[in-house]
């Protein structure tokens, strides 16, 4: 992520989660960067009030020690989902790109966010290992401030994505927790938030950010029994033989306890 400086704020939507709350620390404690932080409350989703008491976990951290680095992030941006204006075309082009592959619908209203606050360089914090990583291999270009944007003259339905820039859209999870080792960041990077469906305040381990974060090899944020419901649901529905599932799990709970 080397780059040009700017003196202008990042814009970035901070989640609570692992991706974002990366970039945010990335930007703004190695880089020196000040950020505008944007979130967008999903009142559907059990997981809202969780990913904001990270975020104010993480700023509450970041005011006690490292000063400077928490007056660099302004005010939290908070807007409700039901409260983005509608765009048939953007929707109906996202309808169009999950034909083709999985596309989680957070990039529809997104992307109808975007144009509705007239932006066209909002940081999502895409990875390599993301399903909207499909949609954007082999069309995007480099830009000076290090990430990537959707690359000029691309039509199509790609297009919902031309207001955004992808900072880390090369890295994986792992990358990530090395990367923040590296500079001193990992512990204010652990208190990010991920589960959409937690129970009684753990992951619950069968939701779809918990699924791909344990396949992306971060099972160590995971209580034991967020893994083995984890592992339950899994086989519930690929396992037809009952003493097929029965020698699966053995095998599998011998690895958690």
């Amino acid at each position: 992520m080397k780059k040009k400086l700017s003196d202008n704020p990042i814009k970035i939507l901070w989640t609570g989660g692992w991706d974002s709350t990366f970039r945010v620390l990335y930007a703004n404690l190695v880089d020196g960067q000040r950020i505008e932080p944007h979130y967008i409350v999903d009142t559907a989703r059990q997981s809202s009030l969780r990913e904001l008491q990270a975020i104010s976990e993480i700023i509450d951290s970041l005011r006690i020690s490292h000063k400077a680095a928490y007056e660099r992030i302004s005010n939290l941006r908070i807007t409700l989902k039901s409260e983005i204006a509608d765009d048939i075309a953007i929707t109906n082009a996202w309808a169009r790109l999950k034909l083709r592959s999985p596309l989680g619908s957070q990039y529809d209203w997104l992307a109808r966010y975007a144009e509705s606050q007239n932006m066209v360089d909002l940081e999502l914090s895409v990875h390599v290992d993301d399903k909207a990583h499909f949609f954007l291999r082999g069309k995007v270009e480099h830009v000076q401030d290090g990430s990537y944007r959707l690359r000029r003259g691309i039509t199509g339905d790609e297009n919902i994505f031309a207001r955004f820039r992808f900072p880390i859209l090369e890295y994986s999870k792992a990358k990530m927790r090395e990367t923040a080792r590296k500079h001193g960041f990992i512990d204010l990077l652990e208190k990010s938030w991920f589960c959409h469906r937690p129970i009684n305040g753990v992951p619950c381990g069968m939701c779809s950010p918990c699924i791909y974060t344990i396949k992306e090899g971060m099972r160590y944020r995971f209580p034991r029994e967020s893994v083995l419901r984890y592992h339950l649901e899994r086989y519930r529905l690929v396992i037809q033989s009952p003493s097929q599932c029965a020698r699966v799990l053995r095998a599998r709970l011998r690895t958690i306890w």
